[in-house]
């Protein structure tokens, strides 16, 4: 791998590689399963090789996220409410429903967006519900911004550290993800049997008043 990227950006120009940086985290904030983080570390190697400049990866890198989170956010904010009034968007979130969350992401949704970056597997969800709900664009394109330059200042820092010893930082932020997504999973199942709890509880109530 180390030989194989040698080889790489030794033939294309630094403006090539932080284009392709940035292209990638862009596309890693639009379809989730594209390892865009991986290839932040990858540039942040690169630094440590003296093939690319810090600044230079930490910038494409940053830009690339914040305009793949903001694009999607524009996405929610244009075709949103036309999905939930579809068939398919009735079924998957009914208008009760569709109202608790927007009135749960009013209270929270600006500190949800600040810490987007962390939450591996819902940026795009996170992204989406704000353009949903119709947050000012300046403050999530701010708080989005800042988000991707403490992350990717992290992920860069890291593997300029690490140099050739990269692969170590993808596999801690393997095991983060992994954590967050468990810990995601726990909350919504939380959320469901205090819900079901809630439900059962009224139905003996009405039982018992009958």
């Amino acid at each position: 791998m180390i030989e194989y990227l040698n080889s790489l950006f030794s033939h294309i120009t630094p403006a090539a590689a932080y284009a392709l940086l940035t292209v990638s985290a862009f596309v890693e904030n639009t379809f989730p399963p594209i390892p865009g983080d991986t290839v932040t570390v990858i540039g942040a190697y690169l630094v440590s090789s003296g093939k690319l400049d810090f600044w230079g990866v930490y910038f494409s890198t940053t830009a690339g996220s914040s305009a793949g989170f903001f694009a999607m956010y524009l996405l929610g904010l244009r075709y949103g409410r036309s999905f939930l009034r579809t068939k398919m968007g009735k079924r998957l979130f009914d208008e009760s429903r569709v109202r608790k969350v927007e009135i749960w992401f009013s209270r929270y949704g600006l500190w949800v967006i600040a810490a987007n970056r962390f939450l591996s597997g819902t940026r795009s969800v996170v992204s989406v519900f704000a353009g949903l709900f119709h947050l000012k664009w300046p403050i999530v394109l701010l708080l989005s911004t800042v988000s991707a330059l403490i992350w990717n200042g992290v992920l860069i820092y890291g593997g300029y550290q690490l140099g050739v010893n990269w692969t170590v930082l993808t596999g801690i932020i393997s095991e983060y993800n992994k954590v967050v997504l468990a810990i995601t999973v726990l909350i919504i199942i939380f959320v469901i049997y205090k819900k079901l709890k809630k439900r059962s509880l009224k139905k003996k109530e009405i039982i018992q008043s009958k």
